[in-house]
């Protein structure tokens, strides 16, 4: 499995998504250790909402979406792969909006803007080089 490492296919994309993975599994490691840090500054508006449980919900999740992105990074071309991952980093960007804008837990500028900003660059880059890996 990590025999793959350094084989990342052509293009920026995968490079992109691989490191969203990596960034990923640091997130998912951080909400475990230190439940209450991140989730408390994400949710800057709300913290008295944020507890160990759901900080540890937020890290199950976030551990799936580093394993899809791990796994798309390296198979490009598999398309079931690709659309879950796709659609991973679609429920990502949902769910930050809807903190945002419909239960007010977020705001931007904070910790927030640079994990919808990696959903938001990797929704569209996904949808522009779709064909270069799907065929």
């Amino acid at each position: 499995m990590l025999g793959g490492l350094f084989a990342l296919p052509a293009g920026g994309l995968p490079k992109f998504i691989w490191l969203s993975a990596v960034f990923s599994v640091f997130n998912t490691v951080q909400c475990m250790v230190a439940p209450l840090g991140m989730s408390r500054r994400i949710y800057s508006q709300q913290p008295h909402q944020v507890t160990p449980l759901t900080s540890h919900m937020f890290a199950a999740w976030t551990a799936l979406s580093a394993v899809l992105r791990y796994q798309c990074a390296f198979n490009m071309g598999n398309e079931v792969l690709y659309d879950i991952t796709f659609w991973s980093y679609v429920i990502a960007g949902t769910h930050f909006v809807s903190e945002i804008v419909v239960y007010k837990t977020s705001k931007i500028p904070g910790p927030v803007l640079s994990t919808f900003c990696v959903a938001i660059t990797s929704i569209l880059w996904m949808i522009k080089d779709r064909d270069i890996y799907i065929k």
